[in-house]
């Protein structure tokens, strides 16, 4: 059996990221193994056809708007940790697109395994492509996609 020590959880505050967080806090007990929690958030962004044209990327987004979504998070982030007893120090809240985030943070903190929900709050993603399944054919380590019981 793999001894996982550095063990990366994303969530995204959905009923399936709670029950991955508790699940990968037992592999933290069962392995005596670090954990780091991280939330992705995806910044809007809205096309300007120079944009575009230039870098092939849309580059205007509303920065009030990330301000505000970033505050958030860091609010549910703040929330969630203190209810699972975690350390404030092992969270982090991300700006960036959530499927390459979690794979390069997974790079950078050489995780052992990435533990999150098999769906998340885009759910209905499940029938085009989710998070997960991106970040489980791209990752560096093991992937623990939970599911939740329904």
């Amino acid at each position: 059996m793999h001894n996982y020590q550095t063990i990366l959880v994303a969530v995204d505050f959905s009923k399936h990221s709670d029950v991955a967080l508790s699940r990968a806090i037992q592999l933290s007990q069962l392995y005596n193994a670090s954990i780091r929690v991280i939330h992705v958030v995806e910044i809007p962004t809205y096309p300007v056809l120079e944009d575009v044209a230039v870098t092939g990327l849309p580059g205007v987004w509303d920065v009030e708007l990330t301000q505000t979504l970033m505050e958030n998070a860091n609010k549910k982030m703040s929330a969630l940790m203190e209810l699972c007893g975690l350390s404030q120090n092992h969270a982090s809240v991300i700006n960036g697109i959530a499927s390459d985030t979690i794979v390069s943070t997974a790079e950078e903190i050489d995780a052992d395994i990435i533990v999150m929900g098999k769906y998340g709050l885009s759910g209905w993603k499940r029938l085009l492509g989710s998070t997960t399944d991106s970040v489980m054919h791209r990752s560096p380590c093991d992937v623990l996609a939970v599911k939740i019981d329904e």
